[in-house]
């Protein structure tokens, strides 16, 4: 049955990306005992025509998220950091109240404004003399003030996971990238070639693309830094080598089959990086204070398909899409990551439930 599935899956990737004029993608099937299928179509660099390899690497933007939310928990779990003090316990250089807590902003009810960060980018050649603290201070002063109390209602918010990084930081005594390379990285035996916040390897990383014939592409030249656009190949407009302002809210930058041991090491009946009890807290779902459901749980977005529950969390940005889910009563895990630029969390979803499907019958 798996090896049905998994001739449809390679076809289906194939075909979609085709129909949507996608460059390239990455696809992997993890369960608790190991990966279960890995699929590359397509191109890593449409100008000197270099296919996508396992090895190859993407932005995983906001699907970034959902470790930066591990981090989190595994400082929780270690009682270096509380999930209900305020923010400010933590990083106390912003104007917003006292009444914001870590776990408002892994559940994104802080509050918090959410302006649209196609300029939070800074090119990978000049990454040693960006300043984040700087950048954040920045963006805090333009966007200063609470769209709504915390804990009334969901609101998606980057500045939300940029502040837990710097919380990550305060309570481990590392940097964001450092914590994260050592204490889940590490142990999972994912090498920095294939996840880090930086690209560690030129060469084999993938060019971000946008279609420069459509509204979304002049949108994008309009509003983003153009010295972060590169030239025009093959009807697509190409980015340079850039990293996100707060690698916490997006920066991750790695291969499908990185974030799928990740995966697996939520789905094993013993977890690598924390206890059973903070996995189940990690899924727990979430409520506002007035007990309306969230969609959240501690930095999942829940959801369904064909009636399939899941936990999941799409990325996108400038350049590059991505999505991840585990599939619990399947105890199933998926990572895609693509290098054409997506902003809609439907669009990206759509893509998962098209393909993710196909498996549902080789796991119940």
């Amino acid at each position: 049955m798996i090896q049905d599935s998994a001739a449809v899956v390679r076809r289906d990737i194939d075909q979609f990306i085709q129909r949507n004029r996608i460059p390239g993608i990455q696809y992997t099937v993890v369960d608790a005992d190991g990966i279960r299928f890995e699929h590359q179509s397509g191109y890593a660099d449409l100008a000197s025509s270099r296919l996508v390899s396992p090895e190859t690497t993407f932005m995983a933007s906001s699907s970034t998220k959902v470790i930066t939310a591990a981090a989190v928990l595994q400082l929780a779990e270690r009682q270096k950091l509380e999930l209900d003090k305020p923010l400010s316990t933590y990083y106390s250089n912003h104007s917003y109240t006292e009444k914001v807590t870590i776990r408002h902003l892994l559940t994104q009810t802080a509050g918090m404004p959410n302006p649209l960060p196609l300029k939070w980018l800074h090119r990978a050649d000049g990454h040693d003399r960006f300043n984040e603290e700087r950048a954040l201070q920045q963006t805090l002063q333009h966007h200063s003030k609470l769209t709504s109390s915390p804990g009334e209602k969901y609101g998606y918010s980057n500045i939300s996971y940029w502040l837990l990084g710097k919380a990550v930081e305060s309570a481990s005594g590392r940097s964001f990238s450092e914590y994260v390379r050592e204490q889940i990285f590490e142990p999972l035996e994912i090498p920095p070639s294939a996840a880090s916040f930086q690209i560690e390897n030129p060469v084999v990383h993938a060019t971000g693309y946008q279609r420069s014939l459509s509204l979304q592409g002049l949108i994008l030249y309009l509003l983003m830094d153009r010295r972060l656009l590169g030239k025009t190949v093959k009807g697509y407009r190409s980015l340079l080598p850039v990293y996100m302002n707060g690698p916490a809210y997006g920066g991750l930058i790695c291969t499908a089959t990185a974030f799928g041991l990740f995966l697996q090491a939520l789905l094993r009946p013993t977890p690598r990086l924390f206890s059973a009890q903070t996995r189940e807290l990690m899924f727990k779902h979430q409520v506002t204070a007035a007990g309306n459901e969230t969609g959240m749980s501690l930095g999942w977005r829940i959801g369904h398909t064909q009636k399939e529950p899941y936990y999941g969390k799409p990325g996108g940005g400038p350049g590059f899409r991505s999505n991840v889910r585990l599939y619990p009563r399947l105890g199933l895990g998926v990572a895609w990551l693509a290098n054409e630029t997506g902003v809609s969390e439907t669009q990206m979803n759509s893509l998962s439930d098209t393909i993710d499907r196909h498996w549902f019958s080789s796991w119940r």
